[in-house]
């Protein structure tokens, strides 16, 4: 801690002369400093060794009209965990450059892409400003998050073609998949370059299902956000409800009982076993072991019948409120989990036991879609896919939320980085989730589940929470406007920082493992996309 402290004061002793004005927010130091020094002042925070940053999230905001001028807000999560730093700068007239960090900090890639799509802001010095989230079709000029576009445009539809790379040669050649795909899978395309078998190159093209999700934020309330939360992405509902409560929550000064903080832990546990109980089983399907399927999927249907007798939906939506949670638990039904949750755990430790000894399944999943941790730590990957790959990194101990720190989890952590880790991940992850479900039950502590709120957010408040969903950390930045309406709201799913490391996880490979090593990801399209 002490060589983190100096760090830090090395940090403003060095840029002094940079840094415009230090304010902080929500426990989080916030420096403004003017637009050509983000490159240097970045690029130090991440290869400082008692700083060890790795960037989290870059984001945009038209602050108009309380300021004729955009923002760009650059996240950076500093290795001696539970510490965040944010550097902002501004953008303002005709302006509409600022410098790219890309070519230093690779995880920048999509975030600036992004920006430059929403709000038509460039950043110079990025070595890919090829179309993200804008699709051919839209009109050049179309940037839907600027103030001065609202949100019920009808876009005229222009001609347009999006430029693949390609890898030419004798004996390359291209197979493209999707975007449409058989079953309920979300649209997406897969294009691979392969030579022989082997995988020289995978692109990936998403944002097929754009819904304007941030758009529409700005048309809410702050206290009516959270149906629109809910169905970011529908297998997350509660992930990504929880985290823009707590967003509102500190903007509003809101001290969430402490009943509601263990239940919201409680159900975000459930929302992490279901989903890993069907992930593990997906993973050992497409291994050709049924078995595993078979029984995880009879475990997962429990979990979820569970959630539909608890609070009368099967992916929990409408538990969360601001201010804390709807349902209250009573004594028998806390009992009822109990009980739920000592079953399940028995018969997955047996089923896990056999995965363990099964050579032909251990043979299929190990050395198989390989995400190396150097390449891991420059995409900012994170969850399941990050700690699969040696980094230790979990919201859940590392910025405590709802109850976490009052429950001392263990986070699992494998170096292989293949497919193997990512299911023994979540196999840890869900023997964890049983118990603290249990210990949930055992110690939840009497009182009131929510309290409203007296105060207002005043225009141009802002704040940032964190949630560490099933398939890794989620981030919301929620700006107050005129009259508690929403400003801004900016989310990022785990999945906008994993589907570009998916890229390199299946180079080498041949393309019969790409469903295997995907679903060993198993990543949001419509979280994605947003």
């Amino acid at each position: 801690m002490a060589e983190f402290r100096e760090a830090l004061e090395e940090f403003s002793r060095r840029f002094k002369n940079l840094i415009l004005s230090r304010e902080m927010v929500t426990g989080i130091p916030v420096y403004h400093i003017g637009k050509e020094s983000l490159p240097e002042i970045a690029l130090y925070l991440i290869h400082h060794p008692n700083l060890a940053g790795t960037l989290s999230m870059e984001w945009a905001a038209d602050l108009r009209p309380m300021k004729e001028s955009y923002r760009i807000y650059t996240l950076f999560s500093l290795m001696k965990k539970g510490f965040w730093m944010i550097l902002t700068l501004d953008i303002s007239g005709k302006e509409r450059l600022y410098p790219s960090i890309t070519p230093r900090i690779h995880g920048a890639k999509w975030y600036e892409r992004e920006i430059r799509d929403m709000f038509g802001l460039i950043a110079d010095g990025h070595p890919d400003l090829r179309r993200l989230v804008r699709h051919e079709h839209w009109p050049k000029g179309t940037h839907p998050l600027k103030k001065d576009f609202t949100w019920n445009t009808t876009l005229e539809q222009k001609d347009g073609t999006y430029l693949y790379r390609h890898i030419e040669g004798e004996g390359v050649f291209e197979v493209p998949v999707g975007p449409i795909h058989a079953g309920i899978i979300e649209p997406g395309h897969f294009r691979f370059s392969v030579a022989g078998e082997p995988i020289m190159q995978l692109e990936i093209r998403l944002f097929w299902k754009h819904r304007g999700i941030e758009k529409l934020f700005e048309n809410l309330h702050l206290l009516n956000g959270v149906p629109l939360a809910e169905k970011v992405s529908g297998d997350t509902t509660y992930g990504h409800s929880l985290c823009y409560c707590q967003a509102v929550e500190s903007l509003l000064a809101l001290d969430v009982p402490l009943r509601a903080q263990y239940l919201r832990s409680l159900f975000l546990e459930m929302e992490r076993l279901h989903n890993h109980l069907g992930d593990i089983g997906a993973i050992c399907n497409d291994a050709a072991y049924a078995l595993a399927l078979a029984h995880c999927g009879r475990m997962k249907e429990q979990v979820m019948q569970l959630n539909d007798r608890l609070a009368g939906h099967r992916f929990l939506r409408g538990v969360n409120r601001i201010g804390g949670v709807t349902l209250d638990l009573e004594e028998a039904q806390l009992e009822g989990i109990v009980s739920v949750m000592s079953e399940i755990e028995k018969d997955f430790r047996e089923l896990s036991n056999i995965l363990f000894v099964n050579a032909s399944l251990t043979d299929r999943l190990e050395t198989t879609g390989l995400l190396k941790e150097r390449t891991a730590r420059d995409h900012g990957a994170v969850g399941v896919v990050a700690r699969a790959s040696n980094i230790d990194r979990d919201v859940r101990r590392d910025h405590p939320f709802a109850a976490y720190g009052k429950l001392n989890i263990k986070i699992p952590v494998f170096q292989y980085g293949d497919v193997r880790a990512r299911v023994r991940v979540r196999i840890e992850e869900t023997f964890e989730s049983l118990s603290i479900i249990q210990r949930i039950c055992q110690e939840l502590p009497g009182g009131s589940v929510t309290v409203d709120s007296n105060k207002e957010a005043s225009p141009g408040e802002w704040s940032l929470s964190a949630v560490e969903g099933w398939r890794g950390e989620i981030l919301y930045f929620v700006m107050a406007g005129e009259n508690g309406m929403i400003h801004r709201c900016k989310v990022r799913d785990p999945s906008f920082v994993n589907w570009p490391a998916l890229q390199y996880a299946v180079l080498g490979n041949i393309v019969p493992d790409f469903p295997v090593i995907n679903k060993s990801f198993n990543l949001s399209y419509s979280g994605n996309d947003l």
